[in-house]
């Protein structure tokens, strides 16, 4: 799962961060989890300046993944301490997400579409079957999100979800993300188990 949203942070809470993480040559500071056979990392991303040399945006890019983390050292910046910092901003954000979900063999996941579709009105064409689709939700012309959904091996479905999310930085914002691209999920692979 990734997410991200860009904005601008007063001289205290740049110095707040960077104070837990000291910023790279760039001027980025990382921090970092690990938890329950999954890591996080989330990079606050200096960004170029504009027109306004006082206001100072960041992009700061959320990414949780499967696997071993192992300990952290408590020298170590935690994603937890920057929510902290950035959870004092109370005015809403929108955050761009990405949440890929694997329905496995054992799910027996059943897509909206058939996948593979077998493709067999010209024997010219360049390809045998499609694998995957992506599928576009709009509402009222503007678009809601889309899911790329993949046959990637005989009975496992990949789907990967991508959508707009709004809310304020707190620590249950990965939750509802990760909860909002499942019902999305949900909506386009059933399970029959």
């Amino acid at each position: 799962m990734r997410f991200f949203t860009t904005l601008a942070l007063t001289d205290d809470l740049i110095s707040r961060i960077q104070n837990i993480s000291p910023p790279d040559e760039d001027g980025d500071s990382a921090f970092f989890d690990s938890y329950e056979g999954h890591r996080a990392h989330v990079w606050v991303v200096k960004e170029n300046e504009g027109i306004d040399k006082d206001v100072r945006r960041f992009r700061i890019h959320f990414n949780y993944e499967q696997g071993r983390g192992g300990r952290l050292r408590k020298s170590t910046p935690q994603v937890e301490q920057l929510l902290d910092i950035l959870s004092s901003i109370e005015e809403k954000m929108d955050f761009d997400c990405q949440v890929a979900f694997e329905f496995g063999k054992r799910l027996k996941p059943k897509p909206i579409i058939s996948l593979p579709i077998k493709y067999t009105e010209s024997p010219n064409m360049p390809f045998d079957i499609i694998q995957g689709l992506r599928l576009v939700k709009l509402d009222d012309k503007k678009w809601k999100y889309d899911a790329i959904l993949e046959a990637v091996t005989a009975g496992t479905i990949m789907a990967n979800i991508s959508f707009s999310h709004t809310s304020e930085i707190q620590e249950s914002l990965a939750n509802k993300i990760l909860e909002e691209g499942a019902a999305i999920a949900e909506s386009f692979v059933s399970k029959e188990q």
